[in-house]
């Protein structure tokens, strides 16, 4: 009888410990997921007013809602060549900013685009991120007007005023991710290969890798499930990405669309940046 009420005693202290761990478990991944989720709460507070928030695996980031423009401190409001963007750059208070209703800088090459996100102290965003940042942006095909996208002509100047089109805003709250000018992203093509994995040729994208670049292209017929978005590039040398399309780029422009033709070095009417944080 003793011995029964000792192996009775034993299954009751194993299922005590069974129901102790269980409950330290669910404790532990619920402070774990409230931690995650108080994360994510602060990295939005983090973004100032004029940046919005983008989702990402492994953590989000903070994007200009608007095309940089010049900021006050700055000797040229809309810089005609890239000296002028240089004499713009050697001042030490002028910096980009993120403002609705003002033109984009342009004349930007890659390499100065990033300096002047330094100056305001962001960065240029990646070409994967510039993607998570642009999806959900209206990407018509056909028919734009003023609220659209600027990628017909379809707005009052060329380029626009950042912000012109109401329509034109991503998911995430960015705005002018289609059209109006290219942004640069601080990726480079080398020899027709990014990160060492060659890309298809220049055409219609059909597939898009891992790195947000495209994987395939059809060369004739576009595909709409990429917005009919087109591919430029040169395979020789090396070549900086800029994405979404200018202001008459019509449906080859859109989200997918990359242009990598150019060398970092490069700046000219079409081409603007934003930055990141």
């Amino acid at each position: 009888m003793l011995e029964i009420k000792k192996k009775l005693l034993k299954k009751s202290e194993k299922i005590i410990i069974i129901i102790a761990v269980i409950a330290i478990t669910a404790y532990i991944v619920k402070a774990a997921d409230k931690k995650l989720f108080n994360k994510e709460i602060s990295d939005r507070s983090v973004c100032s007013i004029d940046m919005v928030f983008i989702s990402a695996v492994g953590g989000g980031f903070c994007l200009d809602k608007y095309e940089a423009s010049v900021g006050s401190d700055c000797s040229y409001e809309n810089p005609k060549n890239q000296i002028e963007t240089s004499a713009n750059l050697n001042l030490p208070n002028c910096r980009p900013l993120s403002i609705a209703k003002k033109i984009p800088w342009r004349n930007i090459s890659q390499n100065q685009a990033a300096m002047a996100c330094a100056k305001a102290g962001k960065r240029l965003h990646t070409n994967k991120e510039w993607l998570q940042a642009a999806l959900g942006t209206p990407d018509k095909e056909l028919g734009w007007n003023s609220d659209d996208c600027q990628v017909g002509n379809n707005w009052e100047i060329q380029p626009g005023l950042a912000g012109t089109g109401k329509n034109c805003v991503s998911a995430a709250g960015a705005y002018d991710m289609i059209g109006n000018v290219w942004e640069w992203t601080n990726g480079t093509i080398y020899e027709g290969a990014y990160n060492s994995k060659p890309l298809p040729d220049e055409g219609y994208i059909t597939g898009v890798d891992e790195d947000s670049m495209p994987s395939a292209i059809n060369s004739n017929i576009s595909d709409a499930n990429y917005y009919n978005d087109y591919f430029w590039q040169k395979k020789t040398g090396t070549r900086g990405i800029a994405r979404g399309g200018y202001w008459n780029n019509k449906s080859d422009g859109g989200q997918y669309a990359v242009y990598a033709v150019n060398p970092p070095s490069f700046s000219g009417e079409g081409v603007g940046f934003r930055c990141a944080k």
